[in-house]
């Protein structure tokens, strides 16, 4: 059986983040896959911001324990959130400075860095409310964060990023329609994304 654990940002419950959640969550459930949530607003493994003095005397978290044996069990990872300021909320920031660590996703062998969640899929859901062409062009950047920076430098191969505009969907009923349809692509991968793996596997 398949996991997947999906974490969600967005500190409101009837935010189109958890819609998305609860649609792919519901899928993969039709598919008979093992499904969790960890919404980083409402979790019970809550985290205070990283703090340390010394890189390699991090202070021990029984939280990070916790979600660092969620990400090892998991064969998919499901990253849903907003697009505030051009960048992911604070609170997912923090989930990933917390968590995604070295030692635990990535090491250094010989000078070379080597991803630690080999094997392992994950796919990016953000939403947004300012024209779509803008995003294209300025959150290109963080895509590549996301994709390159994040998931690809620990091994973990990204199969979907996408980007949602909130405002296109006029009423509840446009959102139910576009929630059906990404039920059914949920696991499609873009070529956009193909591309970027491949100039990853170059640039390592």
């Amino acid at each position: 059986m398949s996991k997947t654990l999906i974490i969600t940002a967005h500190p409101s419950s009837k935010g189109f983040t958890h819609g998305i959640a609860n649609a792919v969550l519901e899928k993969r459930k039709e598919a008979g896959d093992e499904v969790e949530i960890i919404d980083l607003y409402k979790t019970n493994f809550t985290q205070d911001y990283l703090r340390f003095e010394n890189i390699r005397e991090v202070p021990p978290d029984k939280n990070r324990e916790i979600i660092q044996q969620k990400i090892t069990e998991a064969n998919e990872l499901i990253f849903v959130h907003p697009i505030w300021w051009l960048s992911m909320p604070a609170i997912m920031k923090n989930f990933i400075d917390n968590n995604i660590t070295a030692k635990f996703a990535y090491k250094y062998v010989k000078g070379k860095r080597v991803g630690l969640l080999k094997g392992k899929t994950a796919r990016v859901y953000v939403t947004c409310d300012a024209p779509f062409w803008l995003y294209l062009i300025l959150a290109i950047p963080y895509l590549t964060v996301w994709v390159a920076g994040i998931l690809m430098f620990c091994g973990i191969e990204v199969t979907g990023f996408t980007i949602i505009r909130n405002r296109k969907f006029k009423n509840d009923n446009a959102r139910t329609k576009f929630l059906e349809k990404l039920k059914k692509h949920s696991k499609h991968q873009s070529i956009f994304l193909w591309i970027l793996d491949k100039v990853a596997d170059i640039i390592q």
